[in-house]
């Protein structure tokens, strides 16, 4: 198991043993589990009014091992390519994470948990789908875990191992059953809460540009007119010179606004193309400071899902320059070739040593733009050496 966030300490949580039923004594109640259960449901429903996605799965992760007096406990939402978008664990250290390295697949016992629904087992290695732990990997035998479902469709999937007693039972089961179930919703929360976010940034943005374009703009084009109309009345030429100064001055800010507003107004891919969008969204890094030049050749046209992972490619190639080389120039290229489209994002920065770069390094950036680039039959490259700064292709077909 690895985490993408910070892991709880290796100490096990222990759930409170159940208590005695004081009207019949030595009969022990059944209302401290269900009691346990919607402590958990409240804990998860308690997120306020902006609920984010990570704190939801670190505590529905936590509440899973509380529930089931479990030492370890994960969860993961698949990201839809045999990956997991996120990967959450409790009860390792962050240590122990990085040392195992890369994020799991859905393939195995995990992927199983997907396809075929709750698991309870004494000795997790007997099941016919487990491959074997990686290193540094602790050795998990008990184990139950269930998928996370909403509205149909499995969102994830929620396991623990390492309970005191060496096994877990079918109660334990359907406390998991019951708390993925409240799960589900928590996780479509926090991406719908996530969408809208994104959604309301995107209104915001274009209610600055219709109010920039209606209100400034319009004033600074008048201004821009009475000063050229009071230049040719005056016939004091030094007044005539401070007013073209103030009109030249006037029409520089003019165009400026423009192109902010022109920037604020985003991109559409299926509307404007890959160029436009990739103009778009270099314009949009550059009023953070960061300093990249977009050259891409007008009037190519890919299948839209092409597109779609060609512009997520160049985002994350970005990402991990602006993040990794700060203060160096990027340069992207989108270029159109006899039987090819070749995207290529350079930077000038100090480059890496990538046969030493740590596996928990390379995990997810490299790893998510290669099987984009897989998924559309496009060749993946990238190139890069301490010093001399780093390029990522992707050439695909034109089709």
């Amino acid at each position: 198991m690895r985490s993408t966030i910070s892991s709880r300490p290796a100490g096990p949580e222990r759930a409170s043993e159940p208590t005695a039923d004081t009207k019949h004594p030595g009969v022990v109640s059944a209302r401290s589990n269900t009691d346990a259960v919607a402590a958990g449901v409240l804990d998860l429903l308690a997120l306020g009014d902006a609920p984010d996605l990570d704190t939801v799965l670190e505590r529905i992760v936590r509440a899973a091992r509380r529930q089931a007096s479990a030492r370890y406990g994960a969860i993961g939402v698949p990201d839809g390519r045999g990956g997991f978008a996120r990967f959450v664990t409790s009860g390792i250290s962050e240590r122990t994470a990085a040392t195992i390295g890369e994020l799991p697949r859905t393939h195995g016992v995990l992927g199983a948990l997907l396809d075929e629904g709750p698991i309870l087992l004494d000795d997790i290695r007997r099941h016919p789908r487990f491959s074997y732990y990686p290193a540094h990997h602790p050795t998990l035998t008990d184990f139950v875990g269930v998928p996370i479902k909403h509205r149909g469709s499995v969102r994830g999937n929620l396991f623990v191992s390492g309970h005191a007693s060496g096994h877990f039972t079918k109660s334990d089961s359907r406390k998991l059953e019951t708390l993925a179930a409240y799960a589900g919703v928590a996780i479509a929360n926090a991406e719908l809460y996530a969408h809208s976010q994104r959604l309301a940034v995107v209104e915001e943005r274009n209610r600055v540009a219709r109010e920039l374009h209606d209100a400034a703009t319009q004033t600074l084009f008048s201004l821009v007119l009475a000063a050229r109309a009071a230049a040719l009345s005056t016939r004091d030429e030094e007044a005539r010179a401070t007013i073209l100064g103030f009109e030249e001055r006037t029409t520089s800010a003019l165009h400026e606004l423009r192109g902010l507003v022109q920037a604020l107004r985003p991109k559409s891919l299926e509307r404007d193309g890959l160029a436009a969008t990739l103009a778009d969204h270099a314009d949009a890094l550059s009023t953070s400071g960061a300093r990249v030049v977009v050259d891409a050749a007008a009037g190519i046209r890919l299948p839209p899902e092409t597109e779609h992972a060609l512009l997520r490619i160049a985002q994350e190639a970005l990402n991990n320059a602006l993040r990794h080389a700060p203060g160096s120039s990027v340069r992207v290229t989108l270029r159109k070739g006899a039987k090819t489209v070749t995207l290529r994002v350079r930077d000038d920065g100090p480059g890496f040593d990538l046969s030493a770069l740590p596996r928990t390094r390379r995990g997810i950036g490299l790893a998510t733009m290669r099987e984009r680039a897989q998924d559309i039959g496009a060749r993946f490259d990238i190139r890069t050496r301490a010093g001399g700064g780093t390029t990522v292709t992707v050439s695909v077909p034109r089709g």
